[in-house]
């Protein structure tokens, strides 16, 4: 894959900078979540190459992570972290590389939550490589996180949602994000490592533009990890979707609207033009 600089904006940095394996973020993270605190559902699903990423989002926020790990291994990485966050100190040599750097870490063990099911579609198992995973129905699934973290009203919802199932499941990020979307979830943001690029590789060009179409405005990328904020502008609102007239009801609309705002800017201009009478 193709390495490339990262895309910052003033509000954009690095999550996991010393890891070697950071994440694009924003910088304002406590400003947006400040009044939720430790009260923010921050979901991460599958394990990147460090756990730092995950624990420094949730040690700036007071968070757990709600994590889905996608094999064995991945669980007993996260089991070795919360064993190191809890004694603060680390053997680096009989430690697994994941856990590099967890010791100077200021997370609560019991903030480090193993999820025992996917967020899906519907209750049932999936086979990753002979690895049997439990899937839940999305609702379902993050209403046990919900009353978990005792939210208020037990709002079920995701505040931050990370994804990386490249190691274990490549291309799994794309029906996770299809199962949450059409349950109604929208994080405020979402974290996701392509398994393949949207502009080389149809099925991922069809899930990115998916999110962008719903509400979601792409801040920032660092190779194939993206950063997705959502501003609920959802562009499938802008038209009819049952509409035979035209070939594509969406670009209708938006060249209806740029061909009226043409013609009311003209309008404008020849009136401002014409001389006033004496």
């Amino acid at each position: 894959m193709e390495s490339s600089a990262p895309v910052y904006t003033d509000n954009i940095g690095l999550v996991g900078a010393k890891s070697g394996d950071p994440f694009p973020m924003l910088n304002n993270v406590w400003d947006i979540f400040s009044t939720k605190g430790i009260r923010t559902v921050y979901l991460s699903v599958g394990n990147s190459k460090s756990a730092i990423t995950d624990l420094e989002i949730a040690e700036g926020l007071g968070s757990p992570i709600n994590i889905v790990p996608l094999s064995a291994s991945e669980a007993a990485e996260w089991v070795e972290v919360g064993k190191i966050v809890k004694e603060r100190k680390r053997d680096a040599s009989g430690s697994l590389a994941f856990s590099d750097g967890a010791e100077s870490k200021w997370i609560l063990p019991k903030n480090i939550r193993l999820q025992e099911a996917l967020p899906w579609w519907a209750n049932g198992t999936i086979d990753l490589s002979g690895y049997t995973l439990k899937t839940q129905e999305a609702n379902a699934m993050l209403s046990s996180i919900a009353a978990t973290m005792k939210l208020k009203d037990n709002a079920v919802r995701i505040d931050i949602l990370k994804i990386d199932t490249v190691a274990s499941a490549p291309g799994l990020e794309k029906d996770i994000i299809y199962a949450l979307l059409n349950a109604g979830f929208r994080p405020a943001i979402i974290l996701v490592k392509w398994s393949e690029m949207p502009d080389t590789h149809l099925s991922t060009s069809t899930v990115a533009g998916h999110l962008q179409n719903t509400g979601y405005v792409l801040m920032s990328k660092l190779d194939n990890k993206f950063l997705y904020y959502f501003t609920d502008q959802d562009m499938y609102q802008t038209c009819s979707w049952e509409d035979t007239a035209s070939v594509n009801p969406m670009v209708k609309e938006l060249m209806d609207n740029i061909i009226n705002n043409f013609k009311q800017n003209l309008q404008n201009s020849r009136a401002q033009q014409k001389p006033s009478s004496l």
